[in-house]
């Protein structure tokens, strides 16, 4: 790519494959040059889903996600580009640069990672001793007795590693330091013993408990977390969790990640309950997409792991009044937490209003009064199923909060009841569903359902992310395509399509509101290339919040991997004279939004169309030109739908149909 890209991100792809990275995910069959398979973002039974070797890619003509191998290790591992960089890098025999390892060490400081990988090693002997405690002694019997009597098969006994710590102060102490294995400050970091207050030693931090532990997401023990049993004293905390360590940080970690991560992408969807016995008594009956906060409240960094997986929340908390306090935190954070999307609202005078979306969709599945979510599925596995697909939009559930806490007769319940729900209302993207919640608010507070309409359109108002010009519906779906003409602006015109957009961007930020042929703005799916498209993410990130490009110079802002890649980027900006010598912002900016995604749609129709070729010649029966001619009218309908040129089908197609 001319250079524009660090060498060893194209180093990686050069030497790895599309198809090796992707095969072991999905299972593809060739196809023509190319690959198909059975879509792995969304549930079909027909394979949507294509692979190009010869530009690298992927793309599904069911649910439309584009990207390189970078993208979808990143959508599939729940993982961010630093991670995936260095995974590939490793598997490719890439040597990354000096000044990536450098920051990263600097990061995590000298001796950091020798010292995590100690942690490591100590955890896993402390959960092997926790283990055989709990499956072979005479003391873990009472341990043995709690856990069938909560229903906790063998199976998942091993499959979460449960174990039991000794009712004695020094037990798992000694038995970890014994021969030199471990000193004693070691395990003290660890968070497995404690210090004594009066410096006379060391204590076991667990003690007389049932052992769960705790995993990261590529399923490695960072901490430990423990439950009292019958016959603990009774000043002792009910449960108890490791403390912060270098590998631990309870208030970004998630129980069950490493093993309900694939199910979430499956089933596109995650479910978030409150404690170790919902998660595995879940994933004994099958829910394996089910995961729990640590005895806290669910935070941003909790939503900011799983929006990597998924887009669809479930909030399934205990049905006590302290759950359903959760619950309305749980909502906020999930909403805050998500990115927010800027769409376009048809007002009944014909003209468009531009309001902020949460980008996600955020359920409640209202669990029965006294029920807990390990106790309703251990009753049926079927009954839990139908809970959490009946899951209420949070809009319903704070209706039904609303009724049970507030006095709806008097003036001050209603006015309190219009100020809680008419921002949830807001929120509701279609105009149907949104004037439906209308009506309800106003018989719910027996008002004029105009001025609950009024608060909802004063309240929309002021939700709008930045002013934008009112323009006639009409007009914006009229699409004119003039004939375009070449750009003459030098070395710009050394970069790629995308660069080119992005660097334009970085120079001309009026660029974000400029639209392409269909009447669309720029958006990350514009971006086949990975970096391209986290470069681009944060530079919207910015943009919406009123920032300056310049941030992304900030400790942070970008993963520092592709620090190189905006500095290439950076560097063709400031050598070039102004493009608006010659074109207005929006002129160029429009026709090069226009190139790329002529360019991706080109390159899509023309893989698409040889695959087709290819199949129908092998193929001469009539079901199968029938299913090459349907699979080609996918191709043509994306296209078509972003009004971007598309050649005319080849006669196979014609000589096709009159099989």
């Amino acid at each position: 790519m001319n250079g524009y890209v660090p060498n060893y991100i194209e180093d990686i792809k050069r030497r790895l494959t599309i198809v090796d990275i992707i095969a072991p995910k999905v299972p593809l069959k060739k196809s023509g040059r190319n690959y198909k398979g059975v879509c792995p973002f969304h549930n079909e039974k027909s394979g949507s889903f294509f692979v190009f070797p010869e530009t690298e890619s992927y793309y599904c003509f069911g649910c439309h996600e584009t990207g390189d191998c970078f993208t979808f290790l990143m959508k599939t591992e729940g993982q961010d580009f630093s991670e995936v960089l260095e995974q590939l890098a490793s598997r490719a025999g890439v040597v990354l640069p000096e000044k990536t390892r450098k920051d990263k060490d600097s990061d995590e400081g000298s001796g950091r990672k020798q010292e995590k990988e100690r942690m490591l090693e100590m955890n896993l002997a402390a959960t092997t001793y926790f283990s055989h405690l709990l499956l072979n002694s005479k003391e873990g019997q009472v341990a043995r007795d709690y856990l069938q009597k909560r229903g906790i098969s063998q199976q998942t006994i091993e499959l979460f590693g449960l174990g039991y710590a000794l009712e004695s102060w020094e037990a798992l102490h000694n038995h970890l330091s014994g021969k030199g294995r471990f000193s004693s400050p070691e395990l003290a970091a660890a968070g497995l013993i404690g210090e004594r207050e009066n410096g006379g030693g060391y204590y076991d931090r667990f003690r007389g408990r049932v052992i769960y532990p705790i995993r990261n997401r590529q399923g490695e023990i960072i901490a430990f977390g423990g439950r009292v049993l019958e016959n603990a004293p009774k000043d002792a905390p009910k449960y108890l969790n490791s403390p912060q360590t270098l590998l631990f940080d309870k208030s970004s970690t998630l129980y069950g990640l490493d093993l309900a991560k694939d199910a979430i992408r499956r089933s596109d969807r995650a479910v978030i309950v409150e404690g170790y016995m919902d998660v595995i008594i879940a994933h004994q009956y099958g829910f394996a997409n089910v995961v729990a906060p640590l005895g806290t409240a669910l935070n941003e960094k909790h939503v900011a792991v799983l929006k990597k997986l998924t887009k669809r929340i479930v909030l399934a908390l205990d049905a006590d009044s302290a759950g359903e306090m959760a619950t309305l935190r749980g909502i906020e954070v999930a909403k805050s937490a998500f990115d927010n999307k800027v769409v376009p609202v048809p007002t009944a005078r014909g003209l468009i209003r531009f309001e902020q979306q949460v980008d996600a969709e955020i359920k409640v599945a209202s669990l029965p009064k006294g029920k807990d979510p390990d106790e309703f599925i251990r009753e049926g596995g079927g009954r839990w199923r139908d809970l959490i697909d009946r899951a209420l939009p949070t809009v319903d559930y704070y209706f039904a909060a609303v009724k049970a806490s507030l006095d709806l007769n008097s003036a001050r319940g209603k006015s309190e009841a219009v100020e809680r729900l008419v921002p949830a209302i807001v929120e509701v993207r279609d105009r149907i569903e949104r004037e439906h919640y209308i009506q309800q608010l106003a018989r719910l507070t027996r008002t004029e359902d105009s001025v609950i309409r009024a608060e909802v359109n004063r309240a929309a108002r002021a939700e709008v992310v930045k002013p934008r010009p009112m323009t006639r519906l009409e007009d914006d779906l009229t699409v004119s395509e003039p004939e375009p003409t070449p750009l003459n602006i030098g070395s710009w015109t050394e970069l790629g399509f995308e660069e080119f957009l992005l660097a334009f961007m970085l120079r001309y930020p009026d660029g974000f509101s400029v639209k392409g042929a269909d009447g669309t703005t720029v958006a990350a799916e514009d971006f086949v290339r990975s970096e391209n498209r986290l470069t681009f993410e944060k530079l919207q990130e910015i943009e919406t919040r009123g920032g300056q490009f310049s941030d992304l110079q900030e400790e942070g802002q970008l993963p520092p991997e592709l620090m190189g890649h905006l500095a290439t980027l950076q560097a063709y900006i400031q050598a070039e004279p102004e493009l608006t010598d010659v074109y207005s912002v929006e002129e160029a900016m429009s026709f090069q939004l226009n190139r790329v995604r002529e360019q991706n749609l080109r390159r899509l129709y023309e893989q698409g169309s040889l695959t087709l070729e290819d199949e129908a010649e092998q193929d001469g029966t009539e079901e199968g030109a029938e299913a090459q001619i349907e699979l080609w009218e996918l191709v043509s309908g994306v296209a078509a739908r972003l009004k971007v040129y598309y050649p005319k089908p080849s006669p196979i197609f014609k000589d096709s149909r009159t099989r």
